[in-house]
């Protein structure tokens, strides 16, 4: 178990945010062409897996608040979006972010 994963929601809550949005759009997207929709729930699953599940119900509405602050800042950011049908679409800044030699500092010229 990880140190991160220890720590939960203060843990989590501690993260610097950027980083944190870069780390897991590369784990979310990868893999996934562009224009095509990912189930939202690959990112929960990574912030699970990285801060542990939460734990009470304080715990799950700060996780949430985090992973809907992550997609906004995908979204500002244009590299995915929320679709229509629940899902995430990444677009062309975002692949190309993927192929990015340092995708934190490709993403704070994208926003």
């Amino acid at each position: 178990m990880t140190e991160s994963q220890v720590g939960g929601v203060e843990a989590l809550l501690g993260e610097e945010i950027l980083p944190l949005a870069v780390g897991t759009f590369v784990v979310t997207f990868t893999g996934v062409g562009l224009g095509r929709d990912r189930a939202r729930n690959v990112l929960d699953k990574e912030i699970y897996r990285r801060f542990g599940k939460p734990r009470g119900s304080d715990a799950h509405h700060a996780y949430k608040a985090v992973i809907l602050q992550i997609v906004l800042i995908w979204e500002q950011a244009r590299i995915a979006a929320r679709a229509s049908t629940g899902g995430l679409t990444l677009l062309p800044d975002g692949a190309r972010l993927l192929d990015a030699t340092d995708a934190v500092d490709g993403l704070r010229a994208l926003l």
